[in-house]
């Protein structure tokens, strides 16, 4: 064929390599943005390659040069093919890397491959040139059909790895893979047609080496158009960025594509530890709650990290769908509300305890005892209630004063708290009088604390500097009888406690029935 008969051909598969070209080149202006760059950008790059040095083997009569293009050829087809490879297994098993245990024999075999075609002149195990018709022409040799086979199984496995990854997704990432299919059926239905069947429509012309381009193509629309956090408006960036709040974007498949400095600084990492890993992984190795969340798909969830000075942080997930409503990935909030936490822990603790003692005050032991009460009257468990009330305390403020008075109860209410369980209710009943629901507790156990509380109460004097304290109690029960209110059992527990008064003060005293 004369320059010109070959000139189209020529010029198409200039084309092709300007179109791979610039896949490769878009790919890469995004790669911080899309999933699977890297091994796209290879494939698209040694396309390119190879479309570029078929074209010059085209053109090229001088038989040197041709040599050194035939050597070059095998090297960018089987490096085009790994790209697709590395692409289909990242996606189907949505790796965010090939593997060490594929890259490392994959790295090699091409390299011993790149030599033996390198070394050509010398074992003629690649290609031989012989005179056809007063020209010299290319014959392949038993190594071209090595490397045929193995391209040919990269070809499949990477069409099985695609054909897995459709059969287990639905939704927008089943078109996705369906443009991924079409885009590898295309070269190897060309290559078979061409390497098995003779087809030749285009003599001269590498028919194998033009389909790829549509590989790159529906590859790269695939790889652009579906991915998620290609939706991340760039005057955004900005803002995000300055948040205070921790902001991660995953897609469809749960890969992170974007974190801001705050997220990274929430979950202890830099860019290139978070960059394409699966969320799950990363919030798994942050806090195990946090993951536990994820996977159930809770969208707001308090989260506490450590024990002694926890850090509440508030973990929220909204969802982002495309105009049609099918999702396309989501956006991760983690917001400390620690200081928030910890004032509403405040005030909660100010509305349910006495300012001076510490203990529960009145309006939350009614509360509390109230459930303790209806609890009791289900299961019929005895449920004891016992008062106390300091002696004289009206001597003890007219003697040493209303400042002493109050050291004398609080001293006495952290003791009492420090002697009962952590169920029971202890809190100021008002005055000098305190009251304690016991649950699960009988009679006979209820007498067992009101003695143990009396008896440290005598001997208390850490702080009072020699003043003199005892206390009177006492307790009532209730085992579920309905008639047998709340307001009833504290009134008992009210007389019992007037009866240890009448007694002679620091004593207990069980209400026995009227």
């Amino acid at each position: 064929m004369t320059f010109v008969d070959q000139l189209p051909y020529v010029l198409l598969m200039i084309f092709s390599v300007l179109v791979s070209g610039g896949s490769a080149v878009r790919v890469y202006r995004l790669r911080r943005k899309v999933a699977r760059a890297k091994s796209f950008i290879m494939m698209a790059i040694c396309a390119a390659a190879w479309m570029l040095l078929t074209s010059l083997s085209i053109l090229i009569s001088n038989l040197a040069w041709k040599q050194v293009l035939w050597a070059l050829i095998p090297f960018a087809i089987l490096n085009a093919l790994i790209g697709l490879f590395f692409f289909s297994l990242e996606f189907s098993l949505r790796l965010s890397k090939v593997p060490k245990v594929v890259l490392l024999p994959t790295v090699t075999l091409v390299v011993v491959m790149a030599a033996l075609s390198a070394t050509n002149p010398f074992h003629h195990l690649a290609w031989t040139i012989v005179e056809v018709n007063g020209s010299m022409t290319q014959v392949q040799g038993i190594f071209y059909q090595v490397q045929l086979a193995f391209a040919y199984l990269l070809g499949l496995a990477s069409l099985v790895l695609l054909i897995r990854a459709f059969m287990r997704s639905t939704g927008i990432l089943r078109r996705q893979t369906v443009l991924l299919l079409i885009g590898i059926l295309i070269p190897m239905v060309v290559s078979a047609a061409t390497d098995f069947l003779g087809w030749d429509p285009l003599p001269y012309f590498d028919e194998a080496a033009f389909s790829i381009v549509f590989t790159i193509v529906l590859f790269g629309w695939a790889t652009i158009q579906f991915n998620a956090f290609y939706l991340l408006p760039v005057a955004s960036d900005a803002i995000i960025k300055s948040m205070q709040e921790g902001i991660l974007v995953t897609d469809v498949e749960g890969r992170i594509l974007f974190s801001n400095p705050a997220a990274k600084q929430f979950l202890g990492k830099k860019d290139a530890q978070l960059n394409d890993l699966p969320v799950a992984q990363v919030l798994a190795d942050w806090l195990p709650e946090a993951h536990q969340a994820w996977n159930e798909g809770k969208e707001d969830v308090q989260l506490v990290q450590g024990q002694e000075k926890a850090k509440y942080i508030r973990l929220t997930t909204s969802r982002l769908a495309d105009n049609a409503g099918e999702s396309i990935g989501s956006v991760l909030t983690l917001y400390n509300n620690t200081d928030q936490k910890n004032y509403e822990m405040r005030l909660n603790d100010m509305a349910i305890r006495d300012p001076l003692t510490g203990c529960y005050n009145r309006r939350y032991f009614f509360e509390i005892a109230l459930a303790y009460y209806n609890q009791t009257l289900r299961s019929h468990k005895p449920l004891s209630l016992m008062m106390l009330d300091i002696d004289q305390f009206k001597q003890i403020n007219d003697t040493y004063g209303h400042v002493k008075g109050d050291q004398v109860l609080q001293r006495l209410a952290a003791l009492c708290k420090s002697l009962v369980r952590t169920q029971d209710i202890f809190s100021r009943y008002g005055g000098e009088e305190f009251i304690l629901a016991m649950p699960d507790t009988s009679l006979k156990g209820a007498l067992l604390v009101a003695e143990r509380l009396r008896g440290a109460i005598e001997v208390m004097e850490e702080g009072l500097e020699g003043i003199s304290v005892t206390a009177s109690f006492g307790v009532a029960e209730t085992t579920g009888d309905a008639k047998v209110s709340l307001d009833l059992l504290i009134n008992r527990v009210d007389q019992a406690l007037y009866s240890s008064k009448h007694a002679g003060r620091n004593r207990v005293t069980a209400w026995m029935g009227d």
